[in-house]
């Protein structure tokens, strides 16, 4: 090697730093028997952002500068590993464990989990409401007159005879309601909630990133629990007063997804994330579990005809949780008056360079992510999964009272079933995938990519053979359509919290693109669903499952191709002042074994790096500027 690249004997004293075994697994093990990638991402998960590496980072920067880089070529990895730059967690830290009845992050979650929960009996009270709203006497299959027309005969003749299979279908389709509206209309009607959550979904997430998610949740969800309140009073002046106003109504709850990602970005470790998130998320599901069964008997014997009952109990609910948010919520650890330092220093910690990411304003970078495979991975699976999801969210109680003919008590009971099942598999989806993370068993990308997979093709799959159920099959039918439900949860594990793991300063703002493009199937797969099904036949719902299930694959297979599990090269931020190895270890020094002369090697000299179970320990520099 060319002396002047050797930093001078006054310059160059060996830092002795050694990795610290009992807390970090990066010690616990020669580093060259541990795959890169593997290191890389304990690096990233244990690195501290503290004042204590300015040295470090002034260090990089001044051997850069000088360009003194010195190369090491280890076996098993292309970049080196110096001791200082794989700072452990603090003992403390580590060994200590925060009771979970005092954890603060678990109570966010648990807010969270109830947030989600009014959001969605919010969005869906409509989907078993609808079935009371309108009269469904006068559709032409249950027409008894004598029409020449031979596809009306045919239709009254099939029906009768599915009345004498079915017994129960007459009295079921006979229910009498307020609303004369066709089914195309009903269409309109549940997918205008969709038009206005496209509005806020990026806004939201932008939005919470710069002036914080607890606000922007909260200003979200007030006109949402009013409007719901309100709903029964603009059903009965106008079907197209009532439709402008279930899309004020999705305009609220857009910007609810997006400011949770931003809020979790901020609060949630990398190996806890999955579950953090997913507890969140289920609470959406649950809601689904609840509002169907209780929306269900509030049909049949709430008050003011039965079915406003549900607006108004499910309004108030809402209402109720935004005060509490307001009271109890904040936008980071650092911002909690009450959390534990132990918890605090845990969540700044692993989140490392992260975290002082999120107190800076920076710049979008639009471009790179528009221009990114991942970001497109995420948006495509995102997209497709939501088609199959939101054909199910509004149209369970619908098909359960067509085709499998259920009152509308047991239509409430069983549409709950499928629901409660996904809330589950959310959960349990959510503890595999940290687990596998956790163990290395996999890589992120690779759990992301499985998790996908499963959540949506399985999901194609159970719907098709829902599709082949009679009425006199219904306990068949209802365990295939739960199966169907239950695994849209797993992917909850994958597609939908990777973009914490692309960008984790920019989560809310990659949700906001990802989920306004999957807001279209929701305003598209209700009008679809009831255009293809006007006669409420098996074979009709049968054509709506097979669609719905060549979306589903065709989302898993871009995102299994295209998605990334790391942080992207535009999903970090460069700030001065401190440095974090898990976004710049590419950029570290590095010196080839074979240059050093073999006498220095055996003796250690000051001018050379030591080497020490394959870890370097990199050269000390004076502190002062060097030109």
């Amino acid at each position: 090697m060319n002396d002047q690249n050797i930093p001078s004997d006054d310059e160059a004293v060996a830092e002795k730093s050694p990795l610290h075994d009992g807390a970090s697994e990066v010690g616990s093990a020669s580093p060259s028997s541990i795959p890169r990638s593997s290191l890389l991402r304990r690096v990233r998960n244990r690195t501290i952002s503290s004042s204590s590496h300015d040295s470090t980072a002034s260090l990089r920067r001044r051997y850069l500068n000088r360009r003194r880089s010195l190369s090491f070529d280890l076996s098993h990895h292309n970049s080196p590993l110096y001791k200082e730059d794989l700072p452990p967690f603090p003992d403390h830290i580590v060994q200590a464990k925060v009771p979970w009845w005092t954890s603060k992050r678990l109570q966010l979650a648990v807010m969270c989990f109830f947030g989600f929960l009014c959001l969605y009996a919010q969005r869906v009270n409509l989907s078993i409401a609808i079935v009371s709203m309108v009269d469904h006497s006068d559709t032409p299959e249950l027409s008894n007159n004598n029409s020449s027309n031979l596809y009306l005969t045919t239709t009254v003749a099939s029906n009768r005879a599915l009345e004498a299979k079915c017994p129960e279908a007459l009295s079921n389709k006979s229910h009498p309601g307020e609303f004369k509206w066709s089914k195309e209309l009903q269409g309109l009607i549940l997918g205008s909630f969709f038009w206005g959550y496209l509005l806020l979904q990026v806004a939201g997430g932008w939005l919470s990133e710069r002036f914080g998610a607890k606000k922007v949740i909260a200003i979200g969800m007030f006109p949402v629990a009013i409007l719901t309140l309100l709903s029964p009073i603009c059903a009965r002046a106008s079907p197209y007063f009532f439709i402008v106003v279930r899309g004020i109504l999705g305009i609220g709850e857009s910007v609810m997804y997006p400011a949770a990602q931003a809020l979790w970005a901020r609060w949630a470790p990398p190996n806890e994330r999955s579950r953090l998130i997913g507890l969140s998320y289920a609470g959406g599901q649950f809601g689904n579990a609840l509002i169907f069964p209780i929306g269900g008997f509030l049909c049949h014997y709430g008050f003011d005809g039965g079915w406003p009952s549900v607006f108004y109990v499910i309004g108030s609910v809402g209402f109720i949780w935004t005060l509490i948010w307001c009271i109890f919520a904040y936008d980071s650890p650092a911002e909690h008056p009450t959390i534990s330092t132990l918890e605090r220093d845990f969540i700044q910690h692993s989140l490392g360079d992260n975290q002082e990411s999120f107190k800076k304003k920076h710049k979008t970078p639009w471009l790179s992510i528009f221009k990114s495979k991942a970001v497109w991975a995420i948006i495509i699976a995102h997209a497709c999964a939501n088609y199959g999801a939101y054909m199910l969210l509004t149209q369970i109680p619908t098909y359960m009272k067509e085709v499998l003919k259920f009152d509308i008590k047991a239509n409430g009971v069983f549409s709950m079933l499928p629901y409660l099942s996904f809330w589950l598999f959310i959960l349990i989806s959510g503890t595999i995938a940290d687990l596998i993370i956790k163990g290395e068993l996999l890589t992120v990308a690779h759990t992301r990519k499985i998790m996908t997979a499963i959540g949506t093709i399985g999901p194609g799959l159970f719907l098709i053979g829902t599709g082949y159920m009679e009425c006199d099959q219904k306990m068949a039918a209802v365990a295939m359509l739960t199966l169907a439900v239950a695994l849209c949860g797993v992917h909850f594990s994958g597609h939908f919290i990777n973009h914490s793991d692309i960008a984790p300063p920019f989560a809310g703002t990659l949700f906001g693109i990802s989920n306004t493009a999957a807001t279209i199937p929701g305003i598209l797969a209700p009008y679809i669903v009831g255009a293809m099904t006007k006669n409420g036949t098996r074979g009709e719902w049968l054509i709506t499952f097979y669609i719905a299930a060549g979306v589903y694959t065709f989302g898993a297979l871009v995102f299994c191709v295209l998605a990334e599990g790391e942080v992207q090269s535009w999903g970090h931020i460069e700030h001065s002042g401190n440095s974090n190895l898990g976004n710049n270890i590419d950029e570290t020094l590095t010196i080839s074994l074979h240059d050093i002369p073999e006498e220095n090697r055996e003796n250690g000299t000051e001018q050379y790096s030591h080497i020490d179970d394959g870890v370097l320990q990199k050269p000390s520099v004076p502190n002062k500027d060097v030109a």
